[in-house]
């Protein structure tokens, strides 16, 4: 699962330097409809971004719990398996 947020990320973050040049690119050759149809592109992608942040941010929680019960001497086999 990290791996797969990880790629994902990547590649959202390759596609929001794109619809940047994009932007850049259709204001100076004065396309605004471009450029709003790229703005938009990039609001949706950043959205996907922090979706994507939200859940590292509940994954680490999870793995902060997971260990603080382990320290305590509780074993949640299920947790573990799906956190490796």
């Amino acid at each position: 699962m990290q791996d797969t947020l990880f790629l994902q990320e990547t590649n959202l973050l390759q596609k929001a330097s794109r619809c940047i040049e994009y932007i850049q690119e259709s204001l100076q050759n004065r396309d605004y409809e471009t450029a709003k149809i790229e703005m938009s592109e990039l609001r949706f992608l950043l959205d996907e971004l922090q979706v994507i942040e939200q859940k590292k941010a509940r994954r680490a929680q999870l793995f902060e719990i997971v260990a603080d019960m382990r320290k305590r001497g509780i074993q949640i086999d299920f947790v573990s398996r799906l956190l490796g």
